[in-house]
């Protein structure tokens, strides 16, 4: 060996690689604060299950993409040591890091280093075979992917050269005890006739310890130019995840004056987006279930940020600029030096308006990124911006929000019709019954859909059979916000949801029930970003609470068209965790034949109508009720089930739109329960 030489590379590799991770990090400094230190026990956790457990690549879904992830990242953490290793016997030939070496300890680490090698190289190969002959759409095949392949593959051969001419160099080494790799190729090359004297055996010793460390040493400065930059990132991105409730966005602080209204400029985000775009490892988990994506509409959540990392890489030298003022606390010549940009603007030219609002925040992607990156935050906080700051929306939302505006709907229908709904019901408001238990929150659609008023009434139907002291708000019921926000008015949906906290707080509600997922994950998830909690359970939850209770005896059979198949609503499911309730529910009315939909659960397709999109022309692409509608009747089944308005009003008009009324029945649980029951 030669320690001039090993100490020449190392210190020009690792001051390049230093230089290249600070000027990727550097732009983060100009970027918005954001607080992801707190709860460290939690993060820390989290870094245990997600980065060294990777539990999400070991879901069933393309469970052999995941296992050859996990192959390859823990025979990366394993072998690294090995090649610290072997740059140190650069400088002395019998170095070894502290507690290895000729023990217990180090020759256990020897057998499993080689069994980690044979690992990676065994993942680098079911990986390219999967891009190359068995590629997943949600995957793009890009010769970057196929070159870091083979770049690693050929790292670990190195590994094998240098230790198996090891052995043969020095028989009585330590290490052959352990090592059966090494060994395994000793064996091989001796068989073709090497031995220690021949000179050919040194050359390839060389080769092998030269190539193991340059081929690794090259990729460490590769690593912060391509996307595998991840390998840097995502430790600390998962460690600093956002620990906010699922279904709940971040909070605008609209009392600060210094607050920026939604996102314009890439530096407009947080510094943990930034993050986020450096972690992302394309491998496109996050569109295989996107109902924008699989429609043909312009979105792809692995693409937005892979755009966006792109402009900010186009923005890396100005905003290290900037970073070097705001690191010296000069921030007016930060953002002087930030104003200097010229080129393409993030929002309106890298990310399209179009893209902006086809996303329909069913979840997908967050609940399936292994990197935990945010794509629905991200979008929400373009949409902040397009809708708060620029006044540039969509015209069909234009009388959407000014419904909220002077109606609290977005249907713009009157007001003082809200509880007409429940007349001769028996229902009391709380001037009625100012001891009630539950708040029947109805919702917009439970108010004024012709289709979704039934549920209503059949909740309310039910829970008076069942005895619930409940009382319902009628026409002093207002939109809970829950869609505004999610169409980035983010002012209008704080006036709703501080009016409904006052007029909560002078009735004295503490229980909330209420069959519209979208009320139920903002009461739950949101309202306590707002200073007040409350007990939210869904009507599945009650139900299934009230069955358990034996308040409902043994109904009648279910006489409806044929086989059921329920329909996981996203933001009860995905979001809220909700998926056995309304399956026990539908288990327990008798005559049910419950079928399951390809795409269920956590990976159910949404309906179309989240994040505002019921609200909005679908021109682009093929419907995703349509979509939904054509998986759920392949299942052989004859009737829907639901527990969500916007569900069941999307999937409705699919049906309508196909012309199959006379085939397909769509009902909500509530309507089921109620007619296996009712006399």
């Amino acid at each position: 060996m030669n320690p001039a030489a090993m100490g020449l590379l190392l210190f020009v590799s690792l001051t390049l690689f230093t230089f290249s991770v600070t000027r990727r990090f550097l732009p983060l400094f100009v970027m918005q604060p954001d607080n992801r230190l707190d709860n460290k026990r939690e993060r820390a956790i989290s870094v245990l299950k997600l980065f060294f457990g990777q539990l999400r690549f070991l879901r069933p879904f393309e469970r052999v993409h995941g296992i050859a992830h996990v192959m390859i990242f823990w025979g990366a953490v394993v072998v690294t040591l090995s090649t610290v290793q072997m740059a140190g016997r650069g400088f002395s030939a019998d170095f070894h890091l502290p507690g290895f070496g000729d023990s217990r300890v180090g020759l256990t680490y020897v057998f499993l280093k080689d069994l980690f090698t044979l690992s990676i190289m065994a993942g680098c190969t079911m990986a390219f075979v999967n891009r190359v002959f068995f590629r997943p759409a949600r995957m793009i095949l890009s010769a970057e992917a196929l070159v870091i392949l083979n770049w690693i593959f050929w790292m670990m051969v190195m590994d094998l050269l240098y230790e198996s001419t090891l052995f043969i160099l020095v028989p009585d080494h330590p290490e052959a005890h352990a090592a059966f790799l090494g060994v395994f190729g000793k064996n091989i090359l001796m068989g073709m006739g090497l031995t220690a004297d021949s000179p050919i055996t040194s050359q390839m010793h060389a080769v092998g310890c030269w190539g193991h460390l340059i081929l690794g040493l090259s990729f460490l400065n590769y690593l912060p130019y391509c996307k595998q930059f991840h390998e840097v990132t995502s430790l600390p991105s998962i460690f600093m995840r956002s620990l906010k409730k699922k279904g709940a966005l971040t909070l605008q602080d609209r009392e600060n004056e210094d607050a920026i209204f939604g996102v314009g400029k890439i530096e407009d985000f947080s510094w943990k987006r930034g993050l986020d775009m450096y972690s992302c490892a394309e491998c496109g988990r996050c569109r295989a279930n996107c109902p924008a994506h699989l429609t043909d509409k312009p979105l792809s959540p692995m693409a937005v940020i892979m755009d966006e990392r792109e402009h900010l890489k186009k923005k890396t030298n100005l905003m290290c600029r900037a970073a070097l003022h705001q690191v010296k606390k000069e921030p007016e010549k930060a953002r002087a030096v930030l104003e200097e940009w010229s080129g393409e603007e993030l929002v309106g030219g890298v990310i399209s308006d179009e893209t902006i609002w086809a996303c329909t925040t069913c979840g997908h992607c967050v609940a399936n990124c292994p990197l935990m990156i945010e794509h629905v935050d991200n979008i929400i906080d373009m949409r902040r911006h397009l809708v708060q700051v620029e006044s540039r929306f969509p015209g069909e939302l234009k009388q959407c929000f000014k419904g909220f505006e002077n109606l609290s709907n977005p249907w713009s229908l009157a007001s003082n019709t809200r509880g007409d709904w429940f007349k001769g019901l028996g229902v009391q408001t709380p001037e009625e019954n100012p001891d009630f238990e539950y708040l029947f929150y109805v919702g917009c659609a439970g108010s004024f859909d012709d289709r979704y008023k039934k549920v209503s009434r059949a909740l309310v139907g039910l829970m008076q059979k069942a005895g619930v002291n409940f009382a319902c708000l009628g026409n002093d019921e207002m939109c809970c916000g829950e869609t505004a926000r999610r169409l980035g008015n983010e002012y209008l949906a704080q006036h709703m949801i501080n009016f409904n906290l006052e007029m909560f707080d002078s009735i004295g509600v503490k229980k909330i029930v209420t069959a519209c997922p979208h009320c139920f994950n903002t009461f739950k998830n949101e309202y306590p970003q707002f200073g007040k909690t409350f007990q939210v359970i869904h009507h599945t939850e009650l139900i299934r609470q009230l069955t358990r209770k034996r308040v409902f005896a043994a109904g009648k059979k279910f006489s409806g068209k044929g086989p059921v198949v329920y329909h996981d609503s996203c933001y009860l499911g995905r979001y809220n965790d909700l998926y056995d309730i309304p399956r026990d529910i539908a288990r327990f009315i008798p005559g049910v034949k419950l079928l399951e939909a390809e795409r269920r659960e956590r990976t159910s397709f949404c309906c179309g109508a989240g994040g505002g999109r019921m609200w909005m022309e679908e021109k682009i692409g093929k419907r995703i009720n349509t979509e939904r509608f054509e998986q759920l009747f392949a299942t052989g089944a004859r009737t829907i089930a639901t527990a969500c308005p916007y569900c069941m009003i999307m999937l409705d008009d699919a049906m309508k739109e196909k012309g199959m009324e006379e085939e397909v029945e769509i009902m909500d649980l509530a309507q089921m329960m109620l007619r296996s029951f009712e006399d």
